[in-house]
């Protein structure tokens, strides 16, 4: 406010000011880049079925290998395969955390197929694909000390799901009863389980025998390999 100028015409001023703020603000909104709200949809011309249900998808989460995810996803969209655009659109729905916010940010002019978005998807996540489970891994993997026998077994058996080509069930018994501490094998061994369903049980009934201290009379003790 200058010295002469009164208080109300100083305020009224002001006032004046603020409102032609907002109407440039108003006014400019057409550079804006989400102007249009059909920018902010990857298909913006995307017709849905009218019967069209959304499928309880599991979520990628970034640990997972990406071929994988996709092959559960088209699984789970069986029935609309052929439509391109809403398996693009509908593709956001099986994705959570940070990997939702790639989806968004993605540039309708560069994802312009369902095979775009897919390379694009492949491509992010390539690492976890490397880093996916195989036999060498399956291996030589460890129980630890902390963990129970059963938690494990689903661990292990969940990354065995992985394993391409698909292990068949003799194999990931054998292959599994290979990674167990010492005490573990040699009771397994001699039986060998012929299902995993029976490695399991059989490993449990061994572990409530060891927090019983069943063995400790032998000279057993619970930990080492």
């Amino acid at each position: 406010m200058s010295a002469g100028e009164p208080p109300r015409a100083a305020e009224g001023k002001g006032k004046l000011d603020l409102i032609k703020e907002r109407l440039r603000a108003v006014e400019g909104f057409g550079d804006y880049p989400f102007a249009d709200m059909t920018d902010l949809c990857l298909v913006p011309d995307i017709v849905i079925p009218p019967k069209f249900k959304v499928p309880n998808f599991d979520r990628y989460k970034r640990t997972t290998c990406p071929k994988n995810h996709l092959k559960m996803y088209c699984h789970k969209m069986g029935a609309y395969s052929r439509d391109k655009k809403l398996l693009m659109h509908f593709f956001q729905d099986s994705l959570v955390g940070a990997v939702v916010i790639w989806y968004t940010n993605l540039e309708a002019s560069c994802i312009r197929t369902w095979k775009d978005l897919i390379t694009a998807f492949l491509r992010l996540y390539q690492y976890n694909s490397e880093m996916a489970a195989n036999r060498t891994r399956m291996q030589n993997m460890i129980k630890q000390e902390s963990e129970s026998f059963k938690e494990y077994a689903q661990h292990w058996r969940d990354l065995a799901a992985q394993v391409s080509p698909p292990m068949v069930e003799r194999e990931m018994v054998t292959m599994m009863v290979d990674t167990l501490p010492v005490f573990y094998y040699k009771k397994l061994v001699g039986y060998m389980p012929s299902s995993f369903v029976d490695l399991v049980f059989i490993g449990e009934r061994i572990e409530v025998g060891l927090k019983r201290g069943l063995w400790q009379e032998r000279g057993i003790t619970r930990g080492g390999r």
